[in-house]
């Protein structure tokens, strides 16, 4: 820490302005701080804390990531385009986005998350026709009704991972939405304020292509999914999620459960009034944004980042409860910082900066080499969802965690029988902007098992390259696509190396700050 003191003073308001991804000016952010002095932060020494763990279905261990479930894999891919991947180098052609990735960041598969994929799909293929990709940041979604109604937050947060549209904790777009709001994520998913009290089989998903005004509505009606979820399954879902079932009841229960994802997938397309599709309006004829190519790789096996370290970060492993109940893996599954690249539509010093938070909290909670465990973990944000970027650290910390805020899975029979089977409100943002200075939010991870408690801090201002005036502006120039060959080259590199700094250098004195809280 000490080496960077003498410019930290001069570093403070810029980089906080500018930031890992920041934006020039922003009506949610916290105001212009004035220059403080720099106060280095005491790291508290791990504190060990021996108490016995809930407990967890036990599973026969399989090798990581080795789904049993061979559909979850097999599910076509959507592939998208974003922009922002073109303008940092990072991908030129179209980006596959798999149902695996919808199922790590769900916690499950199940009918819901099948439809919701569905919903996604069905939607982008009416907005953009003959094989056109999609492009995020370009769609938004009204939700039919509130975040935390029925599961309709849950089906959002999947389709938030497809399209792109976030609701409040969406990144704001920075000098890039500044110059094309296809930049903007934020406020792209929009739930209603209050519960509609609409039957879930007649909720409409309404989705608008921004560039042309075409309009789309799909509505699912779960009601005709076989097996029916009876009284009776809905008990032994029950005794699964306590561990008491036997092994013939387990294994008639994974049959049951995934059978109702495998027929959605089955008669997505064929059986009538399961997926009703309405166009409220179609597209007018546009020339497509410069900034956007619709290349697609010769095939989604063949797809690789032109950024070679994003597919390079070692992954987080997590066991997932929900994985080991519903016969879907038997062992802890690989969290990659790529799926976290794809949530938030690139790869920067913030997205590394959430990705090694993440890491870095998860370590003290299970030391050892003890596999973390997804509904195990609560965290408290350190500001508001539409503060600063704080939404954006949120939502990658939730794909890997599980901790979800309003819209999660609020646990069904599940969640009755162990809290566990929760991710509800497990992510806790501020209900108003804190104000706080970027390098001293904290954001908090509690293991709710043993209560043990700890909290990391990221000092953004020591990210090398600095973002200068300069550079913002040019990186205005990059999503007007006006720059040029040599700049775009240039610029590309400074972004990128950013965003390795965090990674190599997360263990830098005074980086990252971690403090361990007793109970």
């Amino acid at each position: 820490m000490k080496r960077f003191f003498p410019v930290l003073a001069m570093l403070i308001i810029a980089a906080l302005i500018l930031g890992a991804c920041a934006p020039a000016s922003t009506p949610t952010s916290a105001p212009e701080p004035k220059p403080v002095e720099p106060v280095e932060v005491p790291t508290v020494a791990p504190v060990e804390v021996e108490q016995e763990a809930s407990p967890i279905p036990e599973v026969e261990e399989k090798p990581a990531g080795l789904w049993t479930q061979d559909y979850i894999t097999q599910v076509p891919p959507i592939l998208m385009s974003d922009p922002y991947f073109q303008i940092f180098g990072q991908s030129q052609v179209a980006v596959p986005y798999t149902y695996e990735n919808a199922v790590k960041l769900a916690g499950h598969s199940c009918g819901a998350t099948a439809g919701a994929w569905t919903i996604a799909r069905k939607a982008l293929e009416v907005l953009y026709p003959d094989g056109e990709v999609p492009v995020r940041g370009q769609i938004a979604v009204e939700a039919p009704g509130a975040e935390d109604e029925w599961f309709v937050g849950v089906f959002g947060e999947v389709i938030t991972f497809v399209t792109g549209a976030s609701p409040k904790t969406g990144f704001i777009g920075a000098e890039f939405g500044q110059t094309d709001s296809i930049f903007v994520r934020q406020n792209k998913m929009v739930y209603k304020d209050e519960p509609s009290g609409t039957p879930p089989p007649q909720m409409e998903w309404v989705f608008t292509r921004l560039d042309t005004g075409a309009k789309v509505g799909v509505n699912f009606n779960l009601a005709v999914i076989t097996p029916i979820a009876t009284p009776e399954r809905q008990e032994m879902g029950k005794k699964m999620a306590a561990g008491t079932a036997t092994p013939e009841e387990a294994a008639d229960y994974y049959e049951y459960w995934n059978a109702r994802a495998k027929f959605v997938f089955e008669n997505a397309d064929t059986l009538d009034g399961f997926f009703n599709v309405n166009v409220y309006q179609q597209g007018t004829p546009t020339t497509a944004d410069a900034i956007v190519e619709n290349t697609v790789p010769a095939s989604p096996e063949d797809f690789a980042w032109e950024q070679s370290y994003i597919a390079e970060v070692p992954p987080i492993m997590m066991m997932e409860p929900y994985f080991g109940i519903f016969g879907q893996t038997a062992g802890p599954v690989p969290y990659y910082y790529e799926e976290a690249v794809k949530l938030a539509g690139h790869s920067c010093g913030a997205t590394t900066g959430a990705w090694t938070i993440t890491r870095k909290a998860l370590e003290v909670l299970y030391p050892d080499g003890e596999i973390p465990v997804r509904g195990q973990i609560a965290v408290e944000a350190p500001g508001a969802e539409d503060e600063w970027f704080v939404g954006v650290f949120g939502e990658i910390i939730t794909y890997i965690t599980g901790a979800s805020p309003h819209t999660g899975f609020i646990g069904s029979e599940f969640g009755t029988v162990d809290n566990l089977f929760v991710r509800q409100n497990k992510m806790v943002y501020a209900a108003e902007p804190t104000g706080q200075l970027p390098p001293m939010r904290e954001w908090i991870f509690t293991r709710l098992d043993t209560g043990q408690k700890v909290g990391v801090k990221f000092n953004l201002v020591i990210i090398l390259p600095i973002p200068t005036p300069g550079r913002v502006e040019m990186g205005k120039k990059m999503a007007a696509g006006t720059a040029t060959p040599e700049e775009a080259a240039d610029y590309q590199k400074y972004w990128n190396d950013r965003a390795i700094f965090v990674l190599e250098k997360a263990d830098l004195d005074g980086f990252f700050t971690v403090t361990v809280y007793e109970k």
